[in-house]
Formats: C-alpha cells, structure tokens, sequence
C-alpha cells in the first residue's frame, strides 16, 4: 500500500473499525514504513487523549468526520513512497 492511501485508512485502523477496510495490508505497510507508523501512534495518542476527555453524548452528527477531514487537511501532504 502506498503511504498516500494510508493516511486515509490510518483513522479507521485507530479507530479499530476493522470490518471497514481490509487490516492486513495496512498493518504490514505500518511494520515496514517508520513514517506512516509514527503518524499512526500519533493519531491514536490524540484519539486516546480526546476519549478520555469527552463523552460521546450529544455528539452533533458528522462532527467526527469533520474533525478527521479537518486533520486530513493540515497534515502535510508527502509523495506516495
């Protein structure tokens, strides 16, 4: 898998929503590029981090995909390797 890709599959691995995305690939991918696994555990760190700070109630609808498209958004963006 190419790191471009990745990242877009990188918020589902986190978010351990396996049964969306084929896993194996991706976690191969994530043993052999020290890169793509950086930004992987980082991402989780902050997941983590949110989840024990906030509650799920009340969540207005779409706000997590906004927020993941927001971070898509200010990553920055490298050649596929």
């Amino acid at each position: 898998m190419a790191c471009r890709r990745i990242r877009r599959l990188v918020f589902l691995w986190v978010d351990r929503e396996a049964g969306r995305m084929p896993r194996a690939p991706l976690e191969r991918h994530l043993e052999e590029c020290l890169d793509c696994r950086r930004r992987a555990e980082e991402l989780e760190r902050l997941i983590l981090f949110v989840r024990a700070r906030c509650r799920r109630e009340n969540v207005p609808d779409g706000l997590a995909e906004r927020i993941r498209r927001h971070i898509e958004s200010v990553l920055p963006r490298e050649e596929s390797q």
